[in-house]
């Protein structure tokens, strides 16, 4: 898959995640290690999309530096 497919790919996937439908399910008066679900969620969703575009980035460099 290239790197542009993969950032789309991610892209609508990422998307999806944080439309209302997907965050009413983590929105409940529940506490996580006195966190709410809600923040947790989001803070998860937000570090997946850092840790892809770290490896998306760290993959384009490994193959500009093989030209």
């Amino acid at each position: 898959m290239k790197a542009r497919e993969l950032l789309a790919a991610c892209f609508l996937l990422f998307g999806a995640l944080l439309v209302w439908p997907l965050l009413t399910i983590a929105n409940r008066p529940v506490l996580i290690w006195g966190v709410p679900a809600l923040v947790l969620y989001l803070f998860a969703v937000w570090a997946a999309i850092v840790a892809v575009l770290v490896a998306a980035a760290a993959r384009r460099r490994a193959l500009e530096d093989d030209e």
